[in-house]
């Protein structure tokens, strides 16, 4: 089955080429021309691989990856006419599988993408089933159901993405400030007050089933912890 890769690129020219390219490959291509487009497709479909150009007309790439660091483990390949240095240092510094400058030589897009392909699929970077508790969290179908009966949880959008971005980050200490940026979106919770509405609705639901009440911890003065670290899952080899 071929890989499905998301091209994220609002200059139809070079994503008709790249789509072109990695089709006649045997590849299996979707492409968005934004971020808003991007974060929607993300939220209800699993990607070996999304090549992402930081200059897209909705919002600035590099931010763009700090927010899918909380939603997605797919590997990202950033592809960019910014070629100076610290904007691809920040880049890896935000998980970016790799970089590459435009303009490109198709073959070398070719390479690099199977060569990412590849590394995925033998070794993923990140599990996409996690235990917590007695749930399992699961981000390739964005679904949290109980280890016990299989009962779901239903989580809204904004709910499962916090879930995830703390899971990432289980043990790890979160402002306030840094979850509304992990989770923005047109739903996007836009005060302290709002995240904490949030965080007390996502507890309520995760201890209805769950003996652990208190899975996020509120660190008086500063924000929120994952209170357990997770598991993975059997599952988690799923690409």
């Amino acid at each position: 089955m071929p890989h499905p890769i998301l091209i994220v690129e609002d200059d139809l020219t070079v994503s008709s080429i790249m789509s072109g390219y990695l089709q006649s490959e045997g590849l299996r291509v979707d492409v968005v021309s934004s971020a808003h487009g991007l974060l929607e497709r993300v939220a209800r479909q699993s990607f070996s691989l999304v090549l992402l150009d930081l200059g897209l007309p909705d919002e600035d790439g590099l931010a763009l990856m700090r927010k899918l660091r909380g939603r997605t483990a797919t590997p990202i390949m950033v592809v960019t006419a910014r070629a100076e240095i610290d904007t691809r240092l920040i880049a890896f510094e935000l998980g970016a599988a790799d970089i590459l400058v435009k303009p490109f030589d198709p073959r070398e897009l070719r390479h690099r993408v199977l060569n990412l392909i590849r590394r995925h699929a033998s070794h993923p970077s990140q599990p996409t089933v996690f235990e917590l508790g007695r749930w399992r969290v699961d981000l390739g179908d964005r679904t949290v159901r109980s280890i016990d009966t299989d009962a779901q949880c239903k989580l809204t959008r904004v709910e499962f993405d916090t879930l995830v971005f703390l899971l990432h980050g289980a043990g790890r200490v979160f402002t306030r400030a840094q979850i509304i940026d992990a989770i923005s979106s047109s739903e996007e919770p836009e005060s302290d007050r709002a995240i904490d509405t949030l965080v007390s609705r996502l507890r309520r639901k995760l201890s209805e089933e769950c003996d652990h009440s208190r899975l996020i911890v509120t660190v008086q003065g500063v924000g929120y912890r994952l209170e357990l670290r997770p598991l993975q899952s059997d599952s988690g080899q799923r690409s």
